[in-house]
């Protein structure tokens, strides 16, 4: 054993003494991974998003409502015409660029937090009751959804700086003043479709934000459909809910950090709840382990089958910005 020892010794001596060597050699193949992910089979979804957004970042579903909302915009270009074809052209650019830099950059986060399935349900079910209310086909609504997804949010984060504008950053309050007032703006001749979306919003954060929500049971059984089961492994953008469930209970140990920095950063409150149905008739007894905005306003009522076993936990997006 003694003369293994004497080995070794030179070798523990000569480790350190070249330590940028080693950090080379660590680093290198790093970087070379790190290049090859980015350059191999880039998808038609992530050269599009890159050309119109410039980021590849952009989860699935928040990309489909962008792309919506483009396609909308094409088609007044190029089948409007007559005396209104002026400002329903110019009206489809601005909500463009109102659901890229405002709405996309929120919504973004809150699919984060929810999964692509569950945020694509909702808001396929949101965007349907609008057009209903409108009459209209849901692909001219997408603002409307834009819209009303935007005062939601700012409705469930008033005290919460939600979006840097520029250089200010902008509380919810603000927010719901500044999204209004855009589109009356933009949108004045749809003075009528603005004031029922601003109505269903506050309805649907009353009223409807439980009874229209998706267990996590059923999302698991989604994800593994046919179609969207070949999503998730097609698309790397796609946020499943074992992603979002592993990332809350990572930042569960965080909260207290997250909580000093609350206003440094947009913080979806208890936006669209995420709950087990089985799990909460199996432990009656089980409290949430972080309490939302909406549970403060609305405490529990006799639903067992609606209350949240999982409040929305607090996530900062990396590549926003």
């Amino acid at each position: 054993m003694q003369p293994q020892q004497q080995i070794f010794q030179p070798v523990v001596q000569v480790f350190p003494q070249n330590p940028q060597n080693q950090n080379v050699n660590i680093i290198l193949p790093r970087n070379n991974i790190q290049q090859i992910i980015q350059i191999e089979n880039p998808n038609r979804c992530e050269k599009m998003s890159k050309f119109i957004t410039g980021s590849t970042n952009i989860p699935i579903t928040v990309f489909t409502i962008l792309m919506l909302s483009f396609a909308y915009h094409i088609c007044t270009v190029l089948f409007t015409y007559g005396f209104l074809s002026s400002y329903l052209i110019s009206s489809s650019f601005f909500d463009f660029l109102f659901a890229i830099f405002i709405w996309s950059r929120m919504a973004i986060k809150i699919e984060i937090t929810t999964s692509s399935v569950k945020y694509g349900y909702l808001c396929f079910v949101n965007l349907c009751v609008l057009s209903m209310i409108t009459i209209s086909f849901p692909i001219k609504r997408v603002w409307n959804f834009v819209l009303f997804e935007t005062i939601l949010i700012a409705i469930n984060n008033k005290n919460n700086k939600v979006i840097k504008l520029f250089c200010w950053k902008i509380s919810g309050i603000t927010l719901i003043i500044i999204a209004i007032a855009y589109h009356i703006i933009f949108n004045f001749f749809n003075i009528i479709s603005i004031l029922f979306t601003i109505a269903y919003t506050f309805i649907y954060q009353k009223w409807l934000i439980y009874k229209v929500n998706i267990s996590n049971e059923k999302i698991q059984s989604l994800e593994n459909c046919c179609l969207i089961n070949y999503f998730k492994n097609k698309f790397k953008t796609f946020i499943t809910l074992e992603e979002v469930l592993a990332k809350e209970q990572n930042q569960q140990g965080n909260n207290n950090n997250a909580n000093s920095n609350i206003n440094s950063s947009f913080i979806p409150n208890n936006m669209y709840p995420n709950y087990y149905s089985r799990v909460i008739h199996q432990n009656p007894n089980q409290a949430p382990i972080q309490a939302g905005v909406l549970m403060q306003q609305n405490p529990p009522v006799a639903q067992p089958e609606l209350d949240i076993n999982q409040s929305s936990s607090q996530y900062d997006l990396v590549n926003s910005k």
